[in-house]
């Protein structure tokens, strides 16, 4: 059986103290690099996002790295509340993990109420050569992307770095599988820094 998690406070390693700078200088904001405890409330004035659990995560919470998983089985039913992740830029959908540990990935479900507009944001990249990005598969529903309308079996890729947007099915709820490489995930990196477009026009006009 899986436990929930109801974490607030968060002990950072050195990749996600990193993940903060890095949001920290997007943003223009004050960072600590000696600081390592955060509480959620204040990782999200730096615009951080909780977008995946660790293996010592999953471990703690139940998920056996050793036991073959299937959609019928009843950690499937509770990781929609065990590990829920966020999804700060559209209402009302519900992300959550997968129940099995994939260091170079990690896995959700995410299901959007019919007609939610993701808003355009962007995902900063891991490193010009290795940007990382996401992988999303219909498997309910549609997507519409970039003037096409995705339907069950259709995926789309998006790297880091790249601005995007999308609306789901108007009529239903839309579930989605999502596969996402952020920053640092293979050395157990939890969050990321995800910005609205209009943020990520302004820190690229303030770099340059």
């Amino acid at each position: 059986m899986l436990r929930s998690s109801c974490q607030t406070d968060f002990i950072l390693s050195d990749v996600e103290v990193e993940t903060l700078r890095r949001a920290a200088i997007e943003r223009n904001i004050h960072f600590n690099p000696t600081r390592k405890t955060y509480s959620a409330a204040e990782l999200a004035e730096y615009g951080i996002v909780r977008e995946a659990y660790n293996s010592p995560e999953l471990r703690e919470l139940g998920v056996n790295p050793n036991k073959v998983v299937t959609s019928f089985d009843l950690e499937a039913d509770q990781a929609r509340d065990a590990l829920l992740v966020d999804a700060p830029f559209a209402d009302g959908i519900k992300k959550w993990q997968l129940p099995i540990d994939i260091c170079e990935w990690r896995v959700f479900i995410s299901e959007f109420p019919p007609n939610t507009l993701v808003e355009p944001h962007v995902h900063p990249a891991n490193s010009p050569e290795k940007p990382g990005g996401s992988l999303r598969t219909v498997l309910k529903g549609s997507l519409t992307y970039a003037g096409r309308i995705f339907n069950p079996g259709d995926w789309f890729f998006i790297p880091n770095g790249v601005p995007y947007s999308f609306r789901s099915d108007a009529r239903m709820v839309t579930k989605v599988m999502y596969k996402y490489a952020f920053f640092a995930v293979v050395e157990g990196n939890r969050f990321s820094s995800p910005l609205a477009i209009e943020t990520y026009r302004s820190s690229t006009e303030t770099a340059a």
